[in-house]
């Protein structure tokens, strides 16, 4: 590594700890969007995490099963569990919200090295590389979902660029056609499993980039070489796909094999159109790009007026391949708009999976990117004196600038009038675009040496991206969040029934119940196994029809709203509810409330079942039945000691690779009432071993790790 490039690393670096700057100071708290009530760190990544660690400390095991949400579901399969990516092991050794911490700050800084390379291989300077990279890993819609707790997604995003890197050397590489190319496109492909393995949803959009990207730069290089050879050329770029792809799907194979298993069963294959859409940008929201708005985070756009400003002088000034960052800007926000344009329903309709993706408004992450690196560009153009004697150019240059600054000082008026106040983050955007016209006059009035130059424009982007995000994160202490309801669960969990908790109003947060070791039926996840949504919605009365991340649905988007439902304490009972917790009062002869604490309602299930039953008939609602005391319990394992004859019942749901044995012998397993797993017994006391040995998992691990081995071994040998 050059001393140039560890120059940069350390600037992008120490930006991107900035780009956090409420964070630096409670390395441990938990960033939240400003004013949100919920962050997805604390409420489904710090629970994970607690659960494996506890696993790994308690049982020696890899927790393949999490019994602890939603009545039991695949932890293996589940990209929230964060299992497969390897920076989230950094979670074992420190602090769980610290380790989360600095995983942010390092794929920030990912994110802008990977940019900045991009930038360097597409011509553009060192300076304005780093602008380039400060654009991307500063803008705003990192920092939005940072504060909405969306780790594998920023995780995810971050690759992107890097992708793009290694596209650009596997084409530059097999037109200079030496030996052993196709090592590029590999590790392009290693880069997209990893991408993957942070979190799938981002798979497809980092897929179409790269191909879009693939085709445009074969093309221009092809352009450029004067090489005839077409046939040629077009054979290399098919094997080069196929080695991205196939190594790609190898790489990222732990996790894609399980979780297509898991999405074949889950709520998210009937999501309908209004589902997809929900959080689509509205129209009125493009603004949203010249004017930090803070409403509802995911339709953050802002990217910073200083990094806009140097984005369209890219365009005026036409330099190379700023055509194609702003077809990527223009399509990405066409995206995000959702069914807003006829364009969304033809992408969902012609591209396989975008029918499974939610929340178009994450198109606007290509969005900045593509700004981005248009940024850099113009940086660049500015940072050049030979420029300065196109006098058509420097003169749009000037009045395109002032353009801008106009529109957003009228925006920002218009607002103050009409709402009749000034948000504080306005005023700041003000300012800085009054100082972005005042410096481009100067740079074209006056000699100004180069370096004070790239200093000036490096301080107005750091400035006003960093006004900005200041002003959308809020970090909270983890003794205040980790100890919600603490008394509640602690209680219990001391009492002398055993059970799993319901709330119809989330009313124990997931992260207090993990570390009271309780498990919940309800939850909030984006896969949920329609066996038990389905299941559930019988037992409390709310249609399952309608997709929602959380069970059970809230009609009103607020779960501490009453809503009408209708308790069957029997199915409830039946898994193994034995407590129900909830912000009002439920109605139902067969609970009875224990206490008002905390400003909750606790009840107990008077039918609940035990973890384990046997019984006669295949009936589940049979009142014959008798509870199995002997049961030794892991998340990948359960014994049960029981004598027979009938019917063993074990109140967990039977999910494709769970194994039963009784005395040592296979046995079939069965799927009681559809949901519950089950085995004959025969008379006599038996050993029952129920075992979670899923063949997806085990495959998947097994072609990652020989694609991994065999990829250092064509590096090591190059």
């Amino acid at each position: 590594m050059t001393r140039r490039i560890r120059f940069e690393l350390v600037l992008i670096l120490f930006f991107a700890a900035l780009w956090l700057g409420p964070l630096i100071l409670e390395i441990d708290g938990f960033p939240f969007y400003r004013d949100a009530e919920y962050s997805d760190l604390l409420i489904s990544h710090w629970p994970n995490a607690y659960f494996l660690r506890q696993s790994l400390h308690k049982w020696g095991q890899i927790p393949l099963w999490n019994p602890t949400i939603l009545g039991g579901a695949p932890f293996a399969a589940d990209p929230l569990s964060g299992l497969w990516y390897p920076p989230n092991w950094l979670s074992f050794v420190v602090p769980i919200s610290m380790a989360f911490n600095v995983i942010f700050w390092l794929h920030l800084a990912w994110a802008g090295w990977g940019t900045w390379l991009l930038a360097r291989a597409e011509g553009v300077g060192g300076i304005g590389g780093l602008m380039a990279a400060l654009a991307f890993s500063g803008t705003s819609k990192f920092i939005a979902h940072i504060g909405l707790g969306h780790l594998g997604l920023v995780s995810a995003v971050s690759w992107t660029p890097w992708i793009l890197v290694l596209i650009n050397r596997s084409v530059d590489e097999f037109y200079s056609k030496r030996d052993g190319w196709f090592r590029w496109p590999a590790l392009a492909g290693v880069a997209l499993g990893a991408l993957t393995l942070a979190d799938p949803r981002w798979t497809l959009p980092a897929v179409i980039v790269s191909l879009v990207y693939g085709i445009y730069y074969t093309a221009y290089s092809h352009k450029h070489s004067g090489d005839s050879n077409t046939r040629y050329i077009l054979r290399q770029i098919l094997i080069a796909a196929v080695i991205f792809g196939i190594s790609a799907l190898a790489i990222a194979a732990c996790l894609i094999l399980p979780l297509f298993e898991f999405v074949q069963l889950s709520t998210r294959t009937n999501i309908s159109i209004t589902d997809q859409t929900q959080l689509q940008l509205p129209i009125a929201h493009i603004l949203d790009l010249i004017l930090p708005l803070i409403t509802q985070p995911e339709w953050v756009a802002y990217i910073g007026v200083t990094v806009l400003a140097l984005a369209i002088v890219a365009l005026i000034s036409r330099t190379p391949r700023s055509g194609f960052w702003a077809a990527i800007v223009v399509s990405a926000w066409i995206l995000a708009l959702g069914d807003q344009t006829p364009f969304f329903s033809l992408f969902t309709t012609i591209i396989p999976g975008a029918d499974l993706l939610r929340v178009p408004a994450r198109m606007l992450f290509l969005a900045a990117f593509g700004i981005a690196m248009l940024c850099g560009k113009g940086a660049d153009w500015l940072l050049s004196d030979e420029q300065d004697d196109d006098h058509t150019i420097v003169k749009r240059v000037r009045l395109s600038t002032i353009g801008i600054a106009f529109a957003v000082l009228v925006l920002i008026c218009g607002l103050w009038f009409y709402t009749g106040s000034l948000p504080t983050v306005l005023i700041g955007t003000g300012v800085f675009t009054l100082l972005i016209v005042i410096w481009i006059l100067l740079r074209f009035r006056f000699h100004i040496p180069q370096k004070y130059r790239a200093l000036v424009w490096l301080v107005l982007i750091a400035g006003d991206l960093l006004w900005v995000n200041t002003q959308i994160l809020d970090v909270r202490s983890q003794d205040v969040l980790l100890r919600e309801r603490m008394a509640t669960a602690e209680n219990i969990a001391d009492a002398p029934q055993d059970g799993r908790i319901f709330s119809p109003s989330y009313s124990l947060p997931y992260q207090t119940a993990v570390q009271a070791g309780l498990e919940m039926v309800d939850g909030i996840n984006p896969l949920q196994l329609v066996m038990v949504r389905n299941f559930v919605a019988d037992a409390i009365g709310f249609s399952p029809e309608e997709y929602s991340v959380t069970l059970p649905p809230f009609p009103n988007a607020d779960p501490n709203q009453p809503w009408d439902i209708e308790i069957d304490a029997l199915k409830l009972g039946q898994l193994n509810v034995a407590y129900i917790i909830s912000e009002y009062p439920v109605e139902s002869i067969d609970v009875t409330l224990i206490e008002k604490d905390q400003g909750v309602y606790l009840y107990q299930n008077e039918l609940a079942r035990p973890r384990a039953w046997i019984q006669d008939s295949q009936d589940l609602s049979d009142p014959e039945w008798q509870a199995v005391d002997s049961i030794v319990w892991t998340p990948n394992q359960i014994t049960i000691i029981v004598e027979g004859p009938g019917i063993l019942v074990l109140s967990e749901v039977a999910y494709p690779g769970w194994k039963v044995a009784i005395d040592g012998t296979n046995v079939e397993l069965h799927a009681l009432d559809g949901l519950f797993r089950s085995v004959n017994l025969s008379p006599g006391v038996h050993e029952v071993v129920f075992c979670f040995q899923p063949r997806t998992v085990y495959l998947g691990s097994v072609i990652t790790l020989i694609t991994l081995l065999a990829l250092i071994g064509i590096w090591i040998r190059r």
